[in-house]
């Protein structure tokens, strides 16, 4: 259903001057966020694969809620046109609401 879908933007980890801009569904789960950030699109993947021991975590800009592994979208309460931050530890950059 057309209510089941929002478009987001996910923040790089490293330039969060760099955005992803996507069209998915309230049932994505992070790890399928992630995964599709990683397959990209026409202009290639939008992240690396994580390096063993420092995988992404996504947190939601408007609340600052982690949307873990197997968190659905609506289960964190994304809505449409919402940052998500793509956050990795160990990296310096900081994003911006």
């Amino acid at each position: 259903m057309a209510e089941d879908l929002v478009t987001v933007q996910f923040a790089h980890p490293r330039n969060s001057e760099r955005v992803f801009m996507v069209e998915t569904t309230l049932g994505c789960t992070g790890q399928e966020a992630i995964a599709g950030l990683v397959l990209g699109d026409e202009d290639g993947p939008f992240l690396e694969p994580a390096p063993t021991g420092r995988p992404y975590e996504l947190v939601l800009a408007r609340t600052e809620t982690a949307i873990t592994p197997h968190m659905t979208l609506k289960e964190a309460g994304v809505l449409d046109g919402d940052l998500i931050a793509v956050l990795q530890r160990g990296q310096g950059a900081r994003w911006h609401v």
